[in-house]
């Protein structure tokens, strides 16, 4: 993937993410608009890569579309209002293991692992855990460094 095409990836993320768990939203909504979103990221990652042939699609895209529905969790958890912290953490929790197992399923097809995606995620989970309150600066840092992650990890 190019760095145009990741960075536009995210900006979706960062639409769709808007649009979850609104006050009035029903289960069933939010339930539709995540498959609609996974949905949506797969034919993108299909389009944004530099082949067009399912037979010689990259291995490297396989967890893509799972990566992408990942940051949008974790973009939208800071408009919830109650318990909060406790979905922060689950978010980059399955972010985390998201990467940790796609990456483990590329190196035994012979990619290497992105470390430092991870090493990043575990910490910033680890050090969310132990936030008491999360102040509209602290959520700033949060997203702009789940953004970091993405774009140039």
């Amino acid at each position: 993937m190019t760095p145009l095409v990741n960075a536009l990836a995210c900006l979706v993320a960062l639409g769709v993410a808007s649009l979850l768990w609104k006050p009035k939203s029903s289960f069933y909504r939010n339930a539709a608009l995540l498959a609609g979103f996974l949905l949506f990221s797969c034919l993108y990652t299909y389009l944004g890569s530099e082949t067009f042939d399912l037979k010689y699609l990259e291995p490297q895209l396989e967890h893509y579309p799972l990566r992408m529905l990942m940051l949008c969790l974790c973009l939208s958890t800071t408009s919830l209002t109650l318990y909060r912290r406790r979905y922060l953490v689950l978010a980059q929790g399955l972010w985390c293991w998201v990467e940790l197992f796609g990456g483990i399923a590329l190196y035994y097809r012979g990619f290497d692992v992105a470390w430092i995606r991870i090493a990043a995620l575990a910490g910033i989970t680890l050090g969310s855990t132990f936030l008491s309150r999360i102040s509209k600066e602290m959520e700033f840092c949060l997203m702009v460094f789940w953004i970091a992650i993405w774009v140039f990890f």
